[in-house]
């Protein structure tokens, strides 16, 4: 996972983190975190036991910290965690200590979390478990956010619902695929399963953060993505529902 997104930021970090919307802007892309915190995070502030000003808030999968930024400008601190040291390295650039002195970003190694237990009241993630590339490694960041959090704390986690490619499709090797698109002109970075990810049906979805400790107490419709193939799932440890 590490190799591949560093690839990934190496060529163009932005891009890679919002395919849809990136147009070169680099402030019009800080800015759609903004909106889009307001949008899905400033709804579930609420549920957190004290003022979001007063608590300390993790962003796991950063990127460059387009969704870390928003967060700084609402909790009392920010950790932004990344598999990607290229991305993390980047993130640091964009937000100088002077500048944004609640917020810090560390490498993790993309199934663990570099902070101690429960040192988190709100752990936040967007577009980031769409992209890993099990159910194991996505069962292993459940695990991950539970140890982190606070027990009266909670988390807003982004989850693919849908697959986007076919049981067939899945059997060609990487390297096939990556073949291919390179034939066609397309892009090969977006071929591996680091990138096409995995899906959790949503049948699937309260076992999933049971077995890591999470109870789920809502889910969200997620207004970003195509209606059912993503959700947002609003948990919390379990020893504190």
């Amino acid at each position: 996972m590490r190799e591949s997104w560093d690839e990934r930021a190496r060529k163009d970090a932005f891009y890679y983190v919002e395919t849809a919307q990136w147009d070169g802007d680099v402030e019009a892309f800080y800015a759609l975190g903004e909106e889009r915190a307001r949008m899905l995070i400033d709804p579930v502030l609420g549920r957190l036991p004290r003022p979001a000003g007063t608590c300390d808030a993790l962003d796991l999968g950063c990127g460059v910290g387009r969704f870390s930024r928003a967060l700084a400008a609402r909790f009392k601190t920010v950790l932004g965690v990344d598999v990607s040291e290229e991305m993390v390295r980047q993130a640091g650039e964009q937000h100088p200590q002077e500048a944004f002195p609640n917020l810090r970003f560390e490498a993790g190694d993309g199934v663990s979390v570099p902070a101690v237990d429960g040192s988190s009241d709100f752990v936040f993630s967007y577009e980031v478990f769409q992209h890993m590339p099990s159910e194991d490694v996505i069962q292993a960041n459940l695990r991950e956010v539970s140890r982190v959090l606070r027990r009266d704390g909670a988390a807003l986690l982004h989850v693919k619902t849908e697959a986007e490619r076919g049981t067939a499709a899945r059997l060609v090797p990487d390297a096939l695929v990556r073949l291919a698109k390179r034939a066609v002109g397309r892009d090969p970075l977006v071929s591996d399963p680091s990138f096409r990810g995995t899906a959790v049906s949503r049948d699937r979805l309260e076992g999933l953060f049971n077995e890591a400790g999470l109870s789920v107490r809502e889910l969200r419709e997620d207004p970003t993505h195509e209606p059912g193939s993503r959700v947002f799932v609003l948990a919390s440890p379990r020893s504190s529902r």
